[in-house]
């Protein structure tokens, strides 16, 4: 009984459970609903007046204006459908009848329908000239237009454009006061120009231009080979084989005898073969020497490493004081490496570009390979393989402007020889600070209250001094300590150096102390850096006190201060 129970209890709290849903549900969607409703409502009185304004607007405007149309086309079609009953009944009749109501038909349309061909036209004349507009441009750009040059009333040819003109304009006046005494020479112009369509022969060139100017003006003139250099007229010869000849042989002669080398102008080189004033005309020699003349111009160049005032002016051949001018003699005695100085350079008028293929053998550096030791102190080093440098071949293409290299570019480079790498065996244990009998590997200076050098490692008294002498006032008994770990290997007499204590530091390097007062250590002693050895005095050879101290490398004595400073 109490299960039965218990399931209907669960049926009747589902059921009560769907029935609040749906009404949850049917609640929420009849108020939005009516929320949308509303909303819409609200929207369309808020836009009422816009909408109105604007369906007025259209309606008593373009709407108007449709709406006309729109009957006017609806009323043409019904006329046309009329006529063409009419016309059918008059032609049934006779030929004239037809002529004579075809004409009443088209009349009373025009006066019926006047006001919408005022319209059509209105609207179809400014599209038909635009277009019109459009069709003459591109008739007319499609036809080729020219120029008749007319100079002082006689025609002297079609051209393309007056550029053509200037420019043989410009190459006449260059001719005619070229290379001559009369500096007053200058010729009066009087161009004209017409518009042409036929040209049927071609446009004619500059250089046919200019040989027609200078024939019209009744100078003196003959056939010539002219120079342009960049566009300058620089002078002009009888022959053009002469003028070719001239240009070929400077060429040559900038190539030398390498056969495999291509030389060729840097700049825009032209020969025109034309009309000259006779005047304009030179030899072939003097056109030689024209073409090899140079003209001064100023460069900057930069301080390079070892140069000097005097070898900056003699490798520009000039000379100290001109150089010195051309910088505001601002030049002093001493320049600095990266200054700039103003060079006066002379540059040929023909520059020459030579392109060389060079095949040269280079060395190829080897390689330093570092190999550690863990059992040896970092100060050790040993060299286990020599290195020894490769050798290739290189081949490269040279690209040079009287004579300055400009490019380079590498075309191959074949190894010969490789390269053997240099093996070092170096240690990398860290050495105990101060242990007794270890070398730092840096020596300190060996009379901590004392820093007066009073002799030097040099030349003293007819020999050698091998040394440096360490002294000062109140210097006898001061002490002497060792200047780096190692074993004593001498302590005692030592000839004229009097009490002496050498020290070995097992690294390459010995260091002698003498002239001592007194010795604190003795041999096989192992001493630390820093460590008393010695006291200041004027044992053995010694002219007062002082400490007579060596380094002795490799077996071979070298000067104390390159390893110590006082």
């Amino acid at each position: 009984m109490r299960s039965g129970s218990k399931k209907k209890l669960e049926r009747t709290s589902f059921f009560q459970i769907s029935v609040v849903g749906c009404r949850f549900l049917y609640i929420v969607g009849i108020q939005s609903i009516r929320i949308s409703k509303r909303a819409r409502k609200r929207i369309q009185l808020f836009f009422l007046p816009v909408s109105s304004f604007a369906k007025h607007l259209y309606s008593s405007t373009l709407g108007e204006q449709l709406h006309r149309i729109r009957h006017e086309i609806a009323s043409i079609r019904d006329g046309f459908n009329v006529a063409k009953t009419r016309l059918s009944h008059a032609r049934h009749e006779s030929f004239g009848c037809a002529v004579l109501e075809f004409f009443q038909i088209v009349r009373r349309s025009f006066v019926l329908h006047r006001n919408f061909v005022y319209s059509c036209l209105n609207f179809a004349v400014p599209v038909l000239s635009i277009l019109l507009l459009f069709s003459v441009i591109h008739f007319w750009n499609g036809v080729p237009f020219g120029l008749v040059l007319t100079n002082k009333g006689e025609t002297i040819a079609s051209i393309e454009s007056e550029s053509i003109y200037e420019k043989a304009a410009e190459m006449v006046n260059q001719r005619m006061v070229h290379n001559t005494d009369q500096t007053d020479v200058k010729i009066d112009f009087k161009p004209v120009f017409q518009l042409t369509t036929e040209v049927p022969s071609g446009y004619a060139t500059a250089e046919a231009v200019c040989d027609r100017l200078i024939k019209q003006s009744n100078g003196i003139i003959e056939e010539g080979c002219g120079l342009y250099v960049d566009g300058k007229f620089q002078g002009a010869v009888k022959s053009s084989a002469d003028m070719r000849y001239i240009l070929q042989n400077f060429l040559n002669s900038a190539k030398g005898n390498d056969t495999e080398t291509i030389v060729k102008f840097s700049q825009n080189v032209e020969t025109v073969n034309g009309l000259f004033p006779t005047a304009a005309l030179i030899s072939t020699n003097q056109m030689e020497k024209t073409i090899g003349q140079t003209k001064n111009t100023v460069q900057t160049y930069t301080v390079q490493k070892g140069d000097t005032v005097s070898s900056i002016a003699k490798a520009n051949h000039m000379t100290i004081s001109e150089l010195n001018a051309l910088n505001h003699n601002q030049l002093g005695d001493s320049i600095h490496l990266g200054d700039l100085i103003v060079l006066k350079v002379g540059v040929p008028m023909l520059s020459v570009e030579l392109i060389k293929t060079l095949t040269y053998e280079q060395e190829i550096p080897y390689k330093t390979i570092t190999q550690n030791d863990d059992t040896k102190y970092t100060d050790y080093s040993k060299i286990v393989i020599n290195g020894v440098n490769g050798k290739q071949r290189c081949t490269d293409k040279v690209y040079s402007i009287n004579g300055v290299d400009t490019k380079r570019d590498t075309i191959s480079k074949v190894t010969l020889l490789e390269p053997v790498n240099k093996v070092v065996l170096t240690g990398t244990k860290k050495k105990p600070k101060n242990q007794k009998g270890i070398a730092t590997g840096k020596l300190m200076w060996p009379i901590p209250s004392i820093h007066t050098i009073t002799s030097y490692f040099a030349w003293r008294w007819g020999k050698f001094h091998t040394g440096i002498d360490i002294s000062g006032s109140n210097a006898y008994g001061k002490i002497i300590v060792a200047a780096d770990g190692g074993v004593v290997t001498l302590a005692g007499k030592n000839d004229g150096y009097g009490n002496c204590v050498i020290i070995n530091h097992r690294n390459g390097i010995k260091t002698l102390y003498g002239h001592c007062s007194s010795l604190l250590v003795s041999a096989g002693q192992q001493v630390s850096k820093g460590q008393a050895i010695a006291k200041i005095g004027s044992s053995g050879h010694s002219t007062g006190p002082h400490c007579h101290f060596e380094v002795i490398k490799n077996g071979q004595k070298v000067n104390p201060l390159r390893f110590v400073s006082p």
